[in-house]
């Protein structure tokens, strides 16, 4: 069986068994999958630095249609969140990122939205500056893709956070002014009243919302 080829997101990473790795990952082609990297803890040349959380890969994969979980070969990096270490907001923020695809995304649902969307706010992460603007940007669009965003006109937020709604509905993120984002604060209730959307779909308390929060 040949392996399939696939432009992936690495969601999550886990250890399996001593220098295995149980790997979820979000592929433009086929979906959210998971599997299993055998070997993946001493093998620098099949993996690296590759199944660091967010980093886009091109990766390559065996499939059986009797076994859920496939089998990783090959993983190449093709942009990475990780070149130098980050700071603990920074990786606070990129942790609810990743949740927030590994819960929403069902498997092997192709979604290319998602995966554009993703790819859109991973770059801006990587340019530098402060999170706030591309996280909002992300959660806005997760729960408008997923189906379940209110009427945000109606929802009981403040003017100001109602006029962000209207901005990110609107503006691609590169276009949206970085000004007064520095700060945690900005925009908060409407980051707190997206996620609550979310919780309220998933039915579910997300891990990384409480370390977000204290920020």
């Amino acid at each position: 069986m040949p392996a399939r080829q696939a432009d992936a997101i690495i969601l999550r990473t886990y250890p399996l068994r001593e220098i295995d790795r149980l790997v979820t990952f979000f592929t433009r082609q086929f979906g959210k999958c998971r599997g299993v990297g055998h070997g993946a803890a001493r093998s620098q040349r099949r993996f690296g630095a590759a199944l660091q959380p967010l980093t886009q890969v091109r990766v390559s994969f065996f499939e059986r249609p009797t076994q859920e979980l496939v089998s990783l070969e090959r993983c190449e990096v093709v942009a990475t969140m990780w070149e130098t270490a980050p700071d603990y907001a920074w990786s606070v923020v990129l942790g609810y990122v990743a949740e927030v695809a590994d819960k929403l995304l069902p498997d092997r649902e192709v979604n290319d939205a998602a995966y554009r969307l993703l790819t859109v706010v991973l770059a801006a992460l990587r340019g530098g500056g402060a999170p706030w603007l591309p996280l909002l940007y992300d959660l806005y669009w997760m729960v408008r893709l997923g189906g379940f965003l209110p009427d945000l006109e109606t929802a009981p937020l403040s003017e100001e956070n109602r006029h962000w709604g209207r901005v990110l509905a609107k503006m691609p993120l590169a276009e949206i002014p970085t000004a007064g984002w520095e700060s945690s604060t900005q925009a908060a209730g409407l980051r707190t009243f997206l996620h609550g959307q979310l919780e309220q779909h998933l039915e579910q308390h997300l891990r990384s919302w409480k370390l977000l929060n204290e920020l």
